[in-house]
């Protein structure tokens, strides 16, 4: 009897050891998921809206965990402090303008707060610093645009079935193009026009190609002109003698006219010779009446010179002078010759 107690005794002992070790062994594995017994620092936060936030949840620095939020504490009514317990271990990594914004574990999980950034210049983190917080997104935000964007899909779908119901129908330009056969072969005769058009468009830049090639062609008057500046100097000077040679015309031009209006003055006038001529009648007369006793002298002269030429007494003198003069004639036609 007294074997048997023993033995249930010995039982009950061994199950209550395990139970205080299982015991032990959760509160050790709890404590280590919510770092209550790692050597911390503790950082604060100042945030306007914590979304949910709670004590115990985790802080994660680049997707790793490093802490848990220790305290959350009313500043005033719109400002909110979080007080945060911060793993050692991780300190030298966490630097001083790291930035600290509300997040969730997973798309709807728990709160936490994700510190990300910083920089190697800055000093790491020490006990009782204010880190920057960001202003996050929170869910029902993003649950608001979702919504709002899911509106806005079902507004496009609508017009989407709307348009597709016209294209079916024949309606508009893009449903005939598809439903009307000649509008078809119409766009194909307007393409076929285009590649035509555009056949004609490479053959012309090919011959304006070729055109501007033989025009830069060395010894052409176009590339002397361009690259040459000799002949452009001499063309310059040309254009410059040009011009001098306009302005010596117009002065020229300019000359004559006023010598014209000085001679149309002095004709209509009786203070020349050709004006009396122009202006005086009785002189003109008398001289229409000198011309003709001109005329009448000169005839008569010319009746006594033939009596002359056969009077024997100059008959010699006249026979000397045509001999002289056919002999004048000789020379110059050998002379000529």
């Amino acid at each position: 009897m007294k074997t048997t107690d023993s033995r249930r005794a010995t039982t009950v002992g061994i199950f209550i050891v395990l139970g205080l070790i299982i015991f032990a062994a959760a509160i050790l594995v709890l404590g280590g998921q919510k770092k209550s017994f790692m050597q911390s620092i503790q950082i604060k936060g100042i945030f306007h809206n914590v979304g949910g936030l709670s004590r115990g949840n985790n802080v994660w620095y680049s997707g790793v965990k490093v802490g848990t939020i220790k305290k959350i504490t009313f500043m005033d009514h719109s400002r909110i402090e979080v007080l945060m317990n911060i793993d050692k271990n991780a300190r030298p990594f966490i630097h001083k303008d790291v930035r600290a914004r509300i997040s969730s574990d997973g798309l709807v999980g728990n709160k936490i707060i994700a510190l990300d950034g910083g920089t190697a210049q800055a000093a790491p983190i020490e006990d009782g610093d204010v880190i920057i917080v960001e202003a996050s997104v929170s869910t029902e935000e993003m649950m608001d645009t979702l919504q709002v964007n899911n509106k806005n899909l079902v507004a496009v779908t609508g017009n989407l079935r709307v348009i597709m119901e016209n294209i079916t129908a024949g309606r508009g330009t893009l449903g005939k193009l598809i439903t009307d056969p000649s509008v078809y072969e119409q766009l194909n005769r307007t393409l076929a026009l285009l590649h035509k058009t555009a056949g004609n468009t490479q053959q012309l830049t090919e011959g304006l190609a070729g055109y501007a090639a033989r025009l830069q062609k060395p010894g052409v008057l176009a590339s002397d002109l361009v690259s040459d500046t000799v002949v452009f100097n001499k063309l310059r000077g040309t254009a410059t003698q040009l011009q001098e040679a306009a302005v010596q015309a117009n002065k020229v031009a300019h000359d004559l006219q006023a010598v014209s209006a000085n001679v149309n003055s002095r004709l209509n006038t009786n203070e020349s010779p050709a004006g009396v001529l122009l202006n005086d009648s009785a002189t003109a007369r008398q001289l229409q009446q000198t011309i003709r006793n001109l005329e009448s002298s000169t005839g008569k002269l010319d009746t006594n010179m033939e009596a002359l030429r056969h009077n024997f007494l100059f008959r010699g003198y006249f026979r000397k002078q045509e001999k002289l003069r056919r002999k004048q004639e000789k020379q110059q036609k050998a002379e000529l010759q």
